[in-house]
């Protein structure tokens, strides 16, 4: 049996689980699973559509069924190069935005004045002046802070060839120039969200030593996406051609993934001086794990790629492995609480993922009561999933405070990691579903009504 109670006497006799204050305690472990599970703000992604006005309610509802949770959001400003953005593009973004929180998705945004055909096509390609881009940037403000939670990660955008900051034809990748653009994002993009940047270069010019997480500075919330993740020894110019300047971008780049975000896609590497794809499953396992892959184009560049990684037999584990992935190890708590008093509760819990959780999420408590049904929803204070570090395991100690008047009797024990969002908090589509096994004889397993994870224990409040 995995489920103990440990009553006082073990506790005096050196067994100690919690604090004196508890007369006994409820413990049991958990078995992981390597079921694939879909999972919010992370994973492989598909396009919402060319320009995410075009994207229908149909298609998003299709894209969630079909196990997505992230969205590729491409919005297209080539026609407003020479104006301001007009209210129904705004309107447009604002509707696209609300069509991925009723789909149950996130979105990943960019913002961009061409979208040149193919590797080699991209030399003419226009965009806009700079105060034109922090003109648009101003207007598309308020619609990215009201529809902040459904935005996962933002990219860059607005410069040069596909918004990938190179190529310019006004010269937005000259240093005052990109820096502007830089901060005007960061000013726009609500606090808590990350923004991704596709050069190293760029970055490092701002902040030479990566930033640590949360330090405050504006470098702690940029990662980076990789357009061209494995696709040749410079990743078709995301690094240097010289292997010591590379070797440097790519440490860089590593640290910062455990600060920020790093995501992307694959590409052809036709434009590549020295085109050597590392498409094996040795490269993706080694380098999803190095850069702490949190998503993953699932259609772009499949033939070099994803095609191999499934004919070599890794794809599962790739798909498993990237962003966070969560695993409860072990649970105790106080057996009984009085209403209106605290017991005791140590989480441990592993993190087999090649990321940590970058946006905030809160971790609940729910107490079901075995007679009536009622749910009691308890926040544990000051427990931040997104310092459960990837390939790490977490001890969490918290005060389970059971609110005043709540009614006396047996309660099951359920565990909750919902959206830190308040309009996604109470939406079970965004809730992180941790990977364990069901065990009926512990009575533990996925609960789809309440998006929580049925531990098998029972608490009684007096």
């Amino acid at each position: 049996m995995r489920f103990v109670v440990s009553p006082l006497a073990a506790l005096l006799s050196g067994a100690v689980l919690f604090s004196a204050q508890a007369a006994d305690t409820v413990e049991t472990t958990f078995r992981a699973t390597d079921e694939e599970i879909a999972n919010p703000e992370r994973g492989m992604y598909v396009w919402a559509a060319d320009d995410l006005a075009a994207w229908t309610q149909a298609e998003a509802n299709a894209q969630f069924a079909a196990g997505y949770r992230l969205v590729y959001a491409p919005v297209r400003l080539d026609r407003h190069a020479g104006g301001a953005l007009p209210a129904a593009l705004l309107d447009d973004l604002s509707e696209g935005l609300a069509r991925a929180r009723r789909a149950g998705l996130k979105v990943i945004p960019r913002f961009i004045y061409n979208y040149p055909a193919g590797e080699t096509g991209y030399q003419a390609a226009q965009d806009a002046p700079l105060a034109r881009v922090l003109e648009h940037i101003g207007q598309l403000e308020p619609v990215l802070a009201a529809n902040a939670d459904v935005i996962a990660y933002l990219q860059a955008g607005f410069v040069g060839a596909w918004g990938e900051w190179h190529t310019s034809s006004n010269q937005l990748t000259l240093p005052e120039a990109r820096t502007r653009v830089r901060d005007a994002l960061l000013a726009a993009l609500p606090e808590g969200r990350f923004l991704q940047l596709r050069y190293p270069p760029y970055l490092m010019a701002w902040a030479p030593q990566a930033p640590r997480w949360q330090d405050g500075s504006k470098a702690a919330r940029i990662g980076v996406h990789n357009d061209c993740f494995l696709a040749s020894n410079t990743d078709v110019g995301t690094y240097g051609e010289d292997a010591p300047t590379r070797r440097r971008e790519r440490d860089y780049v590593a640290a910062l993934s455990n600060v920020a975000p790093f995501g992307g896609e694959t590409c052809n590497p036709a434009d590549a001086v020295d085109p050597t794809p590392r498409g094996n499953c040795e490269d993706i396992l080694r380098e999803g794990r190095q850069f702490g892959l949190t998503y993953l184009n699932d259609t772009y560049y499949r033939k070099l790629f994803h095609a191999r990684w499934e004919a070599q037999g890794c794809m599962a584990q790739v798909r498993r492995s990237m962003g966070y992935r969560f695993e409860l190890a072990a649970l105790r708590h106080s057996a009984t609480v009085a209403a209106g008093r605290s017991g005791d509760l140590a989480l441990t819990v592993s993190n087999r993922g090649w990321a940590r959780a970058f946006n905030p999420r809160a971790v609940h408590i729910l107490l079901r009561h075995r007679s009536t049904g009622a749910v009691v929803r308890i926040p544990l204070a000051l427990v931040d999933p997104r310092n459960w570090l990837p390939g790490t395991t977490s001890k969490v100690n918290a005060r389970l405070a059971v609110p005043a008047g709540t009614p006396t009797g047996a309660y099951d024990v359920l565990l909750a990691l919902p959206d830190g969002a308040a309009a996604l908090a109470g939406d079970v589509r965004y809730s992180v579903r941790p990977a364990n096994a069901a065990d009926a004889a512990q009575s533990q397993g996925w609960d789809d009504a309440l998006g929580a994870f049925r531990v098998g224990t029972t608490l009684r409040v007096q």
